[in-house]
């Protein structure tokens, strides 16, 4: 996690991270496709900043923008599956981002991440409209704190409010979307 930081914080990648982060927050399920393109981008945003590191901002962005276009290109034509995988993602980024705070064991961690990947997908599977809204306001949330590179305490408390924020407005359209 932490890509900008890594890219030195370069205005387009600040902006564009706040943007995706934000729809994520309001749209997840609304936009199923924009989870899925959003899951990609940021994981492949830090994924090439991890990787290639020194290639630069365009670089880097270019990669995470041809992945959430490919997400988001298999997400409208293999809904449930896409879904899973980006429920996949979305839980092991989530997962990944708290266990940075711990010193663990590389092994013990990547079990934790795959461990909570895998519930991702299961969960987004079982209850579709639900696991949008929660692993789209977790993942919106995560990346809009990281953004601003708050202090762990006040990272993870800010982390819960905006993902409860994000949980609500989703909710909140779901039932309207219902009533409609």
């Amino acid at each position: 996690m932490g890509y900008v930081e890594s890219l030195g914080g370069g205005s387009t990648t600040v902006a564009l991270q706040i943007a995706v982060a934000l729809a994520l927050l309001m749209l997840g399920r609304r936009l199923y496709w924009l989870f899925v393109a959003g899951m990609g981008f940021v994981v492949a945003m830090d994924m090439a900043t991890t990787y290639l590191g020194g290639s630069g901002e365009w670089v880097t962005l270019t990669i995470g923008i041809a992945a959430g276009l490919a997400g988001a290109l298999f997400a409208i034509f293999l809904q449930r599956l896409a879904v899973g995988i980006a429920g996949f993602a979305a839980l092991a980024y989530f997962a990944a981002y708290m266990l940075a705070r711990f010193t663990l064991d590389d092994r013990v961690e990547l079990l934790v991440v795959l461990i909570a990947g895998v519930a991702g997908a299961v969960f987004a599977s079982v209850l579709f409209d639900w696991a949008l809204i929660l692993l789209s306001s977790m993942a919106g949330a995560v990346l809009l704190v990281d953004t601003f590179m708050l202090d762990d305490p006040v990272a993870l408390v800010v982390i819960v409010v905006v993902a409860i924020a994000g949980i609500s407005i989703q909710a909140n359209f779901m039932h309207r979307d219902k009533d409609d």
